[in-house]
């Protein structure tokens, strides 16, 4: 964390009181730093300790769902969003809802997302929080409150630079740390004996076949977070950032990637902790009760750094991003006067203290990982994620069909939460955006006439998605 801080405060040399550069630092990152950043938001606390605690305490499937979900985003968003979006020149991805559609489209994508991002901050907050207790002994609550100041404290001094440079230190600590992991348990024990060890529902493919054993909720994680996950502040910041249309897309080719192997290893971490340990009684001590008791000393400290990194690195971008949507779609956007780019850059860095203590709250009445990452993406996956995918790729989609689609998909999502019977969980993920398609689709073709500004985008979209 000392040394997260010290780099990040160092970047602060880095913003030269531009607040373009605080958030997509010029928009001059190459390939191995933007596929770098990628991976270091997608490999988070919810990836890797939430993964472990849901494969403990359910099935291997519950768990792994995370970062499959996650490494799947990254594929669609490298493959059919990064190039004609960075092409744009956009600072925010709700900029795009503006742009493409109109000022209240904006206005509900920015609210939606703020929503959404906060609660992921959170999950990512209690994360480290909770690793922080479990090495130093102290209480979660007061860990809590050092890991968002740091955070805090660093996101505010360098933007969007100290986010990727401090993400370039923690996720390489990560990778290393569950792959050594992952190796040793695999080089040194018998895995056969393993596997004897480990109840058969844990690893059973009922889990993703019968809705019984949880399939329809462990494919609804899968698919709410790979096309709910393209509407991530944080990941788009990163596709801003890059140089070219063509590295944004390389950059999230590679970091699905290596959201696939730390998913692979935490899998295998799951289960020799199953094998291994006994009764738990909370799921979140699994991982840290494996790396202490039964991993070598460094290896066992490179997980607990691992996961305290990532964690960081996914908390402190989204933080940024979520003050910085505030600031720029909602404030500036709204505003009567006219608003210079040093304001810009005070007010950005200002609001991210009412996120962090939001965040926070939310992390110490509801410190669960895992599931508030699944929940974090619910919320756009119901409602934003159509306009954005059509947006892009049909020219008849306009402002009314997208207003339509988001008011209608977080209404259903609203809805289906209270309604659905439990034995059904995970048609209350999946229902809404369908949903929002039917009136998406049925209300642009009905009000056809859209504004200059879409044909322009087109054309502009025609350019990145040939290259």
């Amino acid at each position: 964390m000392a040394i997260s801080l010290c780099i990040g405060l160092y970047t602060y040399t880095q913003v030269q009181g531009s607040s373009k550069r605080y958030t997509v630092c010029g928009k001059s990152m190459p390939f191995i730093v933007v596929g770098t950043a990628l991976a270091a938001q997608a490999i988070d606390g919810n990836a890797t300790l939430g993964n472990v605690a849901l494969a403990y305490s359910g099935s291997l499937w519950a768990g792994a769902a995370i970062p499959l979900g996650l490494a799947l985003s990254l594929f669609l968003v490298g493959r059919f969003l990064a190039a004609p979006l960075n092409q744009l020149d956009l600072l925010t991805l709700p900029e795009f809802f503006y742009r493409r559609y109109s000022k209240h489209a904006e206005l509900l994508a920015s609210m939606l997302t703020i929503i959404c991002f906060i609660v992921l901050v959170a999950g990512n907050l209690s994360a480290v929080a909770w690793i922080l207790s479990v090495v130093s002994g102290w209480g979660y609550g007061v860990c809590l409150l050092i890991a968002t100041s740091v955070i805090f404290l660093y996101t505010i001094a360098g933007g969007l630079y100290a986010a990727i440079w401090t993400d370039f230190f923690q996720i390489h600590v990560a990778i290393i740390g569950f792959v050594l992991a992952a190796g040793y348990v695999l080089w040194t024990q018998d895995w056969s004996a393993i596997m004897a060890r480990v109840p058969a529902a844990t690893t059973s493919l009922t889990a993703l076949t019968t809705v019984k054993d949880g399939g329809l909720a462990n494919w609804a994680t899968i698919i709410s977070l790979a096309f709910g996950n393209a509407m991530a502040l944080d990941f788009m910041e990163r596709v801003f950032s890059a140089r070219t249309p063509a590295t944004a897309r390389r950059g999230c080719y590679y970091a699905g990637g290596w959201t696939l192997v730390i998913g692979l290893c935490c899998t295998v971490l799951s289960l020799a902790a199953v094998a291994t340990l006994g009764k738990v009684s909370d799921p979140r001590m699994v991982l840290p009760m494996f790396a202490s008791g039964y991993l070598p000393l460094v290896i066992g400290i490179m997980v607990f750094v691992g996961v305290l990194g990532a964690s960081m690195s996914t908390a402190n971008g989204a933080m940024l991003v979520i003050s910085v949507v505030a600031a720029r779609n909602l404030y500036q956007r709204w505003s009567q006067r006219r608003l210079d780019d040093e304001f810009m850059l005070f007010l950005s860095r200002a609001l991210a203290l009412p996120t962090a203590v939001a965040a926070a709250w939310i992390a110490y009445v509801r410190p669960e990982p895992g599931m508030l990452l699944v929940i974090a993406f619910d919320i756009v996956f119901a409602g934003c994620v159509i306009p954005l995918f059509f947006g892009v790729y049909w020219s008849k989609a306009n402002s009314n069909g997208a207003i339509a689609s988001i008011l209608s998909g977080t209404l259903a999502r609203a809805i289906c939460h209270f309604a659905m019977p439990p034995q059904l969980a995970g048609l209350d993920t999946l229902l809404p955006p369908v949903i929002s398609l039917v009136v998406f689709m049925t209300v642009c073709l009905a009000t056809q006439g859209a504004p200059a500004t879409a044909r322009v985008l087109d054309e502009s979209f025609g350019e990145a998605l040939e290259g």
